[in-house]
């Protein structure tokens, strides 16, 4: 585990209602990690991070905080009164650390040891000018309008807004609930680039397994109150989860076997043995008290068959569209085919849902036309939500005048039909205003997948849904043999779906082709650097490479190569022995007097790793360049 301990907590317990959220946990996290808070929904993420950020008091746990540890937190929604604040007012208020360390070190004796810790800590943040670093965030983050009311943004650019607030005042540990909701892929990708270069630790929740991955050091999954780890990849994740579950079921059925032989030996045993058996009958007590491991089960989500299309479905011939002057499409044709799996992307504001109006006939186009045959039935999944009423319960949303719904071509119940989308009997009787938003999702789903059609969209289905009803509904789409059209900016659900692209760039041009998200990905950047080698000047096209040169090694760096293949190992395992005094759960109790000194010494260690390996490589290439 990298780095010292920044947060921990043991025997860490809460619970909501009668729902329990945390079981005697422990937690931690550490200096420059990375780590991927994942879970269901309701399971107590958004929880965990108010306990780290200190918004919120656990009912009982543990908790250490490193000292001098700062920690920011962007959460899923703005602050109350954010709306009437400039951007620039807004992301100012996370600059309140180094404003307050600036105004502290101006009224101290300048002799003073206080003095000298505080320009020490000024000058290692480059904080002397808390404008200059405002106006170095708004670059990174790409924020082009400091002076704009916040209340007057969009989603996206709000998000990035709080971000900003967020890291500028450089934490110790960056804690983001849901950073990449509603983002467009650009938007991901910017903030992706960013943090993958963040000096600090960072803790973040997300069902973006794309930028999990790009950005995860180790994933933490939140399952019945308790947390357990992975390093790796999402796929590393899924293999060490199944290969656990997998033990604790071969576990349990040892238990049963166990508990069926024993009370065979129970009912059999006279009083007088039993008493002489003490220590086994209470050995029976204790593994029969062992719970069965605890699994909330998949939503079993089943699309109803398509019915019948025909040769020709929906056809769009040179189709072109404005609003508000800006050209949204420009001269589009497509025809869509049974069995048809298309990802429509873009940019936030691009027009994807506006091209979804004019393919169901919802909206004319300026010019062309929209040609949508008689067999085609469409299923519409909408970002409201297919208009749930908040004042009716879930059972009411699904089945407002009986018990039973009609479901592909049979009657069934409706508590058996909720059940199969996580809904339990105390669930299926709550109003829809009182349900999270991971269940309204999921009530969308199971509303709109009654009706019987054979061309399904969905305007942005992965929002608000946890990562394992994402894969269920994967699954589910893999197999329906209609049309489907989706418009999502979730990259990894658009490559486990999608057979084609339709990307709605700029200025109306629209991109369509056979393949996934990173195949439409990779032929955008072939384009772009065409159009940019195009745009070079002829000289410079047809320049050649200037020739590497070759040089030798000489003694002395031949001995000093060999002498770095020494000196690496020895310092990484002089670097590994200190991170593990970290790494103790007790490290505070045992080392607590020497934390800056191990601290200070850990920093050298790894300083002088750093330029280790950078003059190896520098050797190694050299020696390379020389062989070739």
């Amino acid at each position: 585990m990298a780095g010292k301990v920044l947060w921990t907590v043991d025997g860490l317990n809460d619970s909501i209602g009668l729902q329990t959220l945390f079981k005697d946990a422990s937690f931690s996290i550490h200096e420059d990690e990375r780590v991927a808070l994942i879970g269901r929904n309701g399971s107590g993420k958004s929880t965990m991070l108010r306990i780290i950020s200190g918004d919120y008091s656990p009912t009982s746990g543990e908790i250490t905080v490193a000292r001098g540890c700062v920690i920011s937190f962007m959460q899923q929604a703005p602050p109350d009164g954010y709306e009437g604040k400039t951007v620039a007012e807004f992301v100012r208020e996370g600059l309140s650390r180094f404003q307050e360390v600036l105004k502290e070190y101006e009224n101290l004796n300048p002799s003073s040891a206080k003095h000298a810790e505080l320009e020490h800590f000024l000058t290692s943040h480059d904080a002397w000018d808390p404008e200059q670093k405002l106006n170095q965030v708004f670059s990174k983050l790409e924020l082009h309008e400091p002076s704009k009311k916040c209340g007057e943004l969009s989603g996206g650019n709000m998000r990035r807004v709080m971000l900003a607030r967020a890291i500028i005042a450089e934490p110790d540990l960056l804690l983001l609930d849901e950073p990449t909701n509603h983002l467009d892929a650009e938007t991901v990708a910017a903030i992706e680039e960013f943090l993958a270069s963040y000096r600090g630790a960072c803790l973040f929740v997300t069902h973006d397994r794309c930028f999990l991955d790009r950005i995860a050091t180790r994933i933490v999954e939140l399952d019945n109150g308790s947390f357990f780890t992975c390093e790796g990849s999402y796929a590393d994740f899924l293999a060490a989860k199944e290969e656990r579950e997998y033990r604790e079921d071969v576990a349990e059925q040892k238990r049963l076997a166990f508990l069926r032989r024993e009370i065979e030996w129970v009912r059999r045993a006279p009083k007088a043995r039993l008493k002489r058996n003490e220590g086994r009958l209470k050995r029976y007590e204790d593994i029969a008290a062992i719970k069965a491991p605890e699994r909330i089960g998949n939503m079993e989500l089943i699309i109803p068959e398509a019915t019948q299309l025909g040769n020709r479905t929906v056809s769009l011939k040179n189709i072109s569209k404005s609003l508000g002057g800006k050209c949204l499409v420009k001269d589009f044709s497509f025809e869509f085919e049974a069995g048809q799996r298309v990802g429509i992307v873009g940019r936030n504001g691009a027009g994807k849902t506006t091209l979804l109006k004019m393919m169901t006939g919802q909206l004319e186009p300026d010019s062309g036309t929209v040609e949508i045959a008689p067999t085609v039935e469409f299923n519409y999944i909408d970002q409201s939500r297919v208009k749930l009423n908040p004042e009716n319960t879930v059972r009411q949303e699904i089945a407002p005048d009986g018990d039973t719904v009609q479901f592909n071509g049979a009657s069934i119940g409706v508590y058996g039909y909720l059940k199969r989308f996580l809904f339990e009997d105390e669930r299926i009787n709550t109003q829809v205003k009182l349900i999270s938003g991971g269940e309204r999702a999921r009530l969308a789903l199971a509303k709109i997948l009654r009706i019987r059609g054979n061309f399904m969209i969905l305007d942005e289905p992965a929002n608000d849904l946890d990562i394992p009803t994402l894969r269920v509904l994967e699954e589910s789409l893999l197999s329906y043999n209609g049309i489907l059209a989706v418009v999502s900016h979730d990259r990894y659900f658009l490559n486990r779906v999608c057979t084609h692209i339709i990307a709605i760039e700029e200025d109306g041009f629209v991109f369509s082709d056979v393949g996934d998200y990173d195949s439409y990905e990779a032929k955008r950047k072939a384009r772009l650097a065409a159009k940019k080698a195009e745009s070079l000047p002829k000289e410079q096209k047809a320049a050649p490479p200037k020739p590497k040169q070759q040089t030798k090694l000489s003694y002395k760096e031949e001995r000093e190569l060999e002498a770095l293949e020494n000196s690496i190992p020895e310092t990484e395992e002089a670097i590994s022995e200190l991170e593990n005094k970290f790494s103790d759960p007790d490290f505070f109790a045992k080392h607590g007097a020497e934390i800056k000194e191990l601290q200070q010494e850990l920093d050298v260690k790894k300083a002088e790793l750093e330029k280790l390996y950078a003059r190896w490589e520098e050797l190694e290439a050299k020696k390379e360049s020389f062989q070739k």
